[in-house]
């Protein structure tokens, strides 16, 4: 069967073609025993009328006929006017013949038997394919098909898009029945639409996606001499209860060597938990970018004695030894910080490998690869790192154009950015779970750090262009050689199988009780552009990576905002065990309720119980509320309620077993609740707040309580008190609803 099919690829290629006609496709489905129409074909130069028409009257039965050009060239027939449905007679056949033998690019006719079905009824027409990506190797894809396709996905919500998945992840049967149960268009076809009757069963579409899942094997950069670069099936439609492919289009190439050298476990682990730091490109005149790195590893509270500056002519720089090259050190290094002139990386990463002292660097400059007019530079890089590791299999590096690394359990922070500029993610926070934030912008994660500052990860690592250790080696050392709780991660580009082995780790992380909170950039052409500016990465499409990474249990966030709420929510209550989707919902203003009640679709408000009721209607009345309003699940507590009522409300619903976890959105402008901060110019007292005892009680009860400050900027330390509670703060209710409510569905 692969022989049979190479023969064809092979014609192709010896003619100067990557493409092969729809004859030629067709020949591949037949060798693969998939359903096609009837057809009949004659090459223009070997034309001749009388013959063709008696081949077709022989083969075609059906009342009307289809008629296509064919082309070497030209693979856009009905853009071209080369489709025609004609009578099954000979005036009309000759007519529809003759009009597209006469088109430019015509290198014969095709004529086939129509396949009676309805283009116009979603289900019976699909587009079934499969192309070749770089980081997730060969993907197969089932959509909506016919001739709308492209502006009909266009249209649909992302739930409702194409469903794809990378041929490498199919191992087994199941996998193929998952990958259909996920293809929402399939349940047109197979009558679970309401309405609908049945017009195909499983085995019929698994046979389809099979067989691709076969030539796609066959054919890819690890198994073949060619590899398939798209294969497309648009329409495959469905007719009598059996799919019949109504076009077909393949593209190939040779077979590239795109295997990664991948950085060892022990050379990500120098970066990650050095025991000895070198610094190179410290100044002693001035504040250069590596003299802060320098300084800020020492105020960190990396051990002196384990810290020197690589500078020739001096012995220390801020009380800190230095040697004049990298075979002076009298000990070996873990992490070298390379931070000098573009011009001077190569001669000083020559030095690092030939001293055979080195284990890993991180490289802070820029300008090499990312920058057109580099690529020589980059590929000088990437033989220096395999000189190196052929020398010492823990070596591995970090960048180049990377902001810095910060370590809190080694005490390591070369962020060069200046300590006046923003905090860093020193020390820890008692109300977190264990996080790492492994970005390959360092702008982002300085940007999100500034904006929840108390978000203090483990491990803070900024990957650059990964010249050589990417943010997927990164996660993959987190997940298998960590305790790490929450991962939070940028992902602009993926290197080769990067994708692949992404969406494996996310699987095996959720396995482990890990959750992974992803953005992953470049998700426009522009986007794409962008992103290989800045990094020389291989910038995936969008739709597939946001859908198989999301579907292989990441939370995928859809802005930077979302990110930062989620990277907050993720770090304080995973350490929750979250029991059920019933949650409480309460807010002292008509509006707040409504909108948060307006925003669930995933959780669930149920009634309380009738014990739970009879406690809180004595709270009610306790409070003189019981005249305002009735205890109900969303409940207006209205402006008239007191720290003290909101307090005994939460604390009553937390021991209460029918609530899993608690929604509160206050307006804090009312006099009766404590919101200012202790001063003169207000009677407020934040140790009156019902924060002081609702922390208490979410952390003796293990259920969260996540709290919205719908108010402007003068209540930001109500805000930053309420943090240090161990409260998740939001400052839109809807917004709080719709990232819980995400956040819950990645756990299931």
């Amino acid at each position: 069967m692969r022989d049979k099919i190479k023969s064809i690829m092979d014609k192709a290629y010896e003619e100067g073609r990557k493409n092969l006609t729809e004859v030629e496709v067709y020949e591949i489905f037949k060798i693969l025993g998939l359903e096609i129409p009837l057809y009949v074909y004659s090459d223009k130069k070997d034309f001749q009328k009388d013959s063709f028409y008696k081949k077709i009257t022989d083969t075609i039965k059906t009342d009307k006929i289809v008629l296509k050009m064919v082309s070497y060239t030209n693979l856009h027939k009905t853009d071209s006017g080369g489709v025609r449905i004609a009578d099954n007679n000979l005036n009309a056949i000759d007519n529809a013949v003759s009009d597209i033998l006469k088109i430019k690019d015509a290198d014969g006719i095709l004529a086939m038997e129509f396949i009676k079905h309805s283009p116009f009824s979603l289900g019976e027409e699909i587009l079934l394919g499969a192309r070749n990506d770089e980081a997730f190797g060969p993907i197969i894809t089932l959509g909506p098909g016919g001739t709308h396709t492209e502006s009909f996905i266009k249209a649909l919500k992302k739930n409702v898009s194409p469903t794809f998945i990378p041929v490498f992840l199919i191992n087994e049967e199941s996998d193929v029945d998952v990958f259909i149960e996920e293809s929402w268009i399939l349940n047109y076809c197979f009558g679970k639409v309401r309405g609908l009757k049945p017009l195909s069963d499983k085995k019929e579409i698994k046979n389809w996606i099979s067989k691709l899942d076969l030539i796609m094997k066959y054919f890819n950069d690890d198994s073949s001499d060619y590899a398939i670069e798209e294969i497309e099936i648009n329409p495959l439609a469905l007719s009598g209860g059996k799919f019949y492919a109504l076009d077909g289009v393949l593209r190939f190439r040779k077979s590239k060597n795109i295997k990664r050298d991948l950085p060892s476990h022990s050379a990500i682990a120098s970066i990650m938990d050095p025991k000895t730091v070198a610094v190179v490109g410290v100044s002693e005149k001035k504040m250069n970018m590596a003299r802060i790195i320098l300084n800020n590893t020492v105020k960190a509270g990396f051990p002196s004695e384990n810290i020197c500056a690589i500078k020739d002519g001096v012995k220390e720089i801020d009380g800190v030894k230095a040697y004049p090259d990298i075979s002076s050190v009298p000990f070996n290094i873990d992490m070298c910080v390379v931070a000098v002139p573009v011009e001077n990386v190569m001669d000083v990463l020559e030095e690092c490998k030939n001293s055979g002292k080195v284990n890993g660097i991180v490289l802070i400059t820029g300008g090499v690869g990312e920058k057109s007019g580099t690529e020589s530079v980059a590929e000088k890089l990437s033989s220096i790192i395999k000189e190196a590791r052929e020398k010492n299999k823990s070596f591995g590096l970090n960048g180049g154009n990377c902001m810095g690394i910060v370590l809190n359990a080694s005490r390591v922070n070369t962020f060069f950015i200046p300590e006046y500029k923003m905090r860093y993610p020193l020390g820890s926070n008692p109300d977190m779970s264990k996080t790492a934030f492994i970005s390959q912008s360092g702008a982002f994660v300085i940007a999100t750090l500034t904006k929840i500052p108390h978000i203090i990860p483990d491990y803070t690592v900024t990957v650059g262009n990964q010249q050589d250790i990417t943010v997927v080696d990164y996660l993959d050392y987190i997940v298998e050689k960590t305790d790490i709780k929450v991962i939070l991660s940028y992902i602009e580009g993926f290197k080769p199988k990067d994708g692949l082995r992404l969406i494996n780790l996310i699987k095996k992380a959720k396995k482990k009780g890990k959750i992974v909170v992803l953005y992953k950039a470049g998700r426009t052409s522009l986007g794409q552009k962008a992103v290989m500016g800045h990094t020389a990465s291989i910038a995936g499409d969008y739709l597939v990576s946001e859908n198989l990474i999301s579907r292989a249990g990441a939370i995928v966030c859809d802005s930077f905002d979302e990110f930062c709420d989620m990277a907050f929510l993720a770090a304080y209550i995973s350490k929750y065990d979250i029991k059920s989707l019933n949650a409480f919902f309460i807010s002292n203003a008509g509006f707040e309720t409504t909108g948060m009640a307006d925003n669930i679709s995933f959780l669930k408000a149920e009634k309380p119980s009738e014990s739970l009721k009879v406690k809180i209607d004595e709270v009610l009345k306790k409070y003189r509320l019981d005249g305002l309003v009735d205890f109900k699940n969303p409940m207006d507590i209205t402006p008239m309620a007191s720290d003290d009522a909101i307090s005994e409300i939460l604390e009553n619903v937390s021991l209460s077993q029918d609530y899993s976890s608690i929604l509160v959105s206050m307006v804090p402008l009312t006099p009766n609740m404590n919101t200012l901060p202790d001063s003169d110019k207000y009677p407020d007292k934040f140790d009156k707040s019902f924060l002081t005892k609702a922390s208490r009680v979410m952390k003796e009860t293990l259920k969260p309580v996540i709290f919205c400050v719908a108010s402007g900027s003068l209540y930001d330390p109500y805000v930053d008190y309420a943090v240090n509670k161990g409260f998740v703060v939001f400052r839109n209710s809807d917004r709080m609803v719709k990232v819980y409510e995400k956040y819950l569905k990645s756990l299931i």
